[in-house]
């Protein structure tokens, strides 16, 4: 089972190298013909430089020999600058491809795997592993096709000029391969163990990162850094020891190439001496020699850039060869109810203790429903199932009768409004905040939205109004303003389905009054679901669940 799971990923990789070069009909019709061209003629340089010498040794006129050996030489230096522009460009734009493809998997991952993947290892594989590929398109395809090509015309020329040294050639590339197959597998264990420590670090240090500025204001980020330092010490430990490697492989490499060099030019000087070959041949077999050896070299060196390639492979395959996610097709014209029978949710990642345990309620429209309850007794993650931000793990959720999984998703997502008590804003404008960028909303909706808020007058002392940048996170805002913000933006899409989690926590008393006018007013058509600890707000509200926690597992009773 194990060799033929082996198989299967060598066949994967493979596949996948194939693609990024054959669905570019630049790179597989007209770069790579030409970069064999080149190849040929500078394998042929050898053989001019040869026939030069020999016209020189004999007296006869050497001008068309040079002429040959100069033409063969611009070619392939005039080549030379355009195929490396050509196969840079592509490679810039599979990278792109690759980091587009791995962030649309990434928006289309079931909430279940998307929230404990770490942002860091999502980062690592839009760019690490993106750029393995890219490098793999720009640096070690054209090697391979030159060492290829290389191998090949130099072992027939050679094979035409003198068969005992083709053959001495042939028999080195095997004795090659037997002495470097330990170093192979030893860059694929330092490889694999570098992608583990990487993704480690990127994760560590993006979690070390975000809360930063809070750790920093109570003086102790020094000891918080200490997990992202130790994740980068292992990093680097990991690239010191391939680093060590690739110097006992560099040193072995080089020997070999030093006793082959020195072979072929005291037999090729044995030859000439004996005059069996012409003088300018001595050149051109050591010429060949070396070029066909550092063919070889330049395969065998690819070993640890091959071994990081396949990690970087595998690890975009993590995200890309997932399954297509299941998408429902239904379109319902109004949202009336929404149904949870016996429903079961824990968290990925921690105790075996579930979030949510045997729950049944129905949530109807033109009703307000209040989920009350201490902390941690699965308020919010009811919220989230509600609205498809989670997945049940047991139990069925129903909108209007029908699964929710048979409903078009991102229908249904456009039909919700949800406002959570971290209000989360988005980098750009107020404008961009309140609309998410979608030209569908009107001035007319955006000004309803705002005025029913309270953020109105916030949006008047704002110097450019509701086209201000709001900082990253929302940070030119107070808590109080960011909420008012979130309301504005739930109530902009008039939607079907209304999630307010504990809204009033960061509102003054004036604008708690306000959103409790405000709530009955918003109930009317529309299926209104309430998470708060303000007896205000719950007295507004038609239904009431109360959410407890009772020994170790968590349930809830209506």
């Amino acid at each position: 089972m194990n060799a033929d799971r082996k198989n299967s990923a060598r066949f994967a990789r493979t596949r996948f190298l194939a693609s990024v070069v054959l669905t570019s009909p630049l790179v597989a019709f007209v770069y790579t013909p030409l970069l064999v061209a080149q190849t040929v003629a500078g394998t042929a340089v050898p053989f001019a430089t040869g026939r030069f010498i020999d016209a020189l040794v004999a007296g006869t006129p050497p001008l068309v020999p040079f002429a040959v050996l100069a033409a063969l030489m611009a070619v392939r230096a005039a080549l030379t600058p355009c195929l490396r522009r050509l196969i840079l460009s592509r490679s810039r734009r599979v990278e792109l491809s690759l980091q587009e493809k791995v962030l649309d998997a990434a928006m289309d991952l079931p909430p279940s795997e998307l929230s404990p993947l770490a942002n860091g290892t999502l980062v690592a594989k839009m760019t690490r592993d993106a750029y393995a590929v890219g490098g793999f398109l720009s640096g070690l395809y054209p090697r391979a096709v030159v060492a290829v090509v290389t191998m090949a015309t130099a072992g027939f020329a050679l094979h035409s000029r003198s068969p005992a040294l083709a053959a001495s050639f042939a028999a080195f590339i095997p004795v090659c391969t037997i002495l470097f197959i330990p170093f192979a597998r030893r860059f694929a264990e330092g490889s694999r163990a570098i992608r583990r420590r990487s993704d480690g670090a990127f994760a560590s240090l993006f979690d070390f990162l975000r809360t930063l500025p809070f750790l920093r204001t109570l003086d102790a980020e020094r000891r918080f850094s200490a997990e992202p330092r130790r994740s980068m010490r292992e990093l680097a430990d990991g690239n010191r020891a391939v680093d060590r490697l690739s110097v006992a492989f560099a040193a072995l490499l080089g020997a070999l190439m030093a006793v082959g060099e020195i072979a072929v030019l005291g037999a090729a000087g044995a030859l000439a001496a004996k005059g069996a070959i012409p003088v300018g041949d001595v050149v051109a077999y050591q010429m060949l020699f070396l070029a066909a050896m550092q063919s070889v070299q330049g395969i065998v060196s690819l070993l640890p850039e091959t071994a990081a390639l396949r990690e970087g492979i595998d690890s975009l395959g993590e995200m890309l060869r997932r399954p297509a996610p299941k998408r429902g097709g239904l379109r319902p014209d109004a949202i009336e109810s929404i149904e949870f029978r016996n429903v079961d949710f824990a968290y990925p990642g921690g105790d075996a203790r579930p979030a949510v345990k045997g729950f049944s309620a129905t949530f109807r429209a033109g009703r307000i429903a209040a989920l009350a309850g201490a902390n941690g007794s699965g308020k919010t993650t009811i919220l989230r199932l509600a609205t498809s931000a989670l997945e049940p793990k047991s139990g069925e959720i129903f909108v209007n009768g029908s699964p929710m999984e048979s409903l078009d998703a991102a229908f249904f997502r456009r039909r919700l409004s949800i406002v959570f008590q971290d209000s989360l804003l988005v980098t750009g404008t107020v404008r961009d905040n309140i609309t998410l960028r979608d030209p569908m909303f009107t001035d007319a909706d955006i000004a309803e939205a705002v005025a029913l808020s309270g953020f109105a007058e916030v949006a008047e002392r704002l110097p450019d109004g509701l086209d201000t940048p709001v900082g990253r996170g929302g940070q030119s805002l107070s808590g109080g303003e960011m909420q008012r913000l979130a309301i504005a933006r739930a109530l902009v899409r008039k939607p079907a389905i209304l999630v307010l989690d504990e809204v009033t926590n960061h509102l003054d008393a004036d604008a708690r009054a306000a959103f409790g006018r405000l709530l009955r007013r918003l109930a009317h058509g529309r299926i209104v679901l309430v998470v708060s600890h303000d007896p205000a707000v719950l007295d507004l509200c038609d239904d009431r669940i109360f959410c407890q926690i009772a020994g170790n597992p968590s349930y809830i009773r209506p």
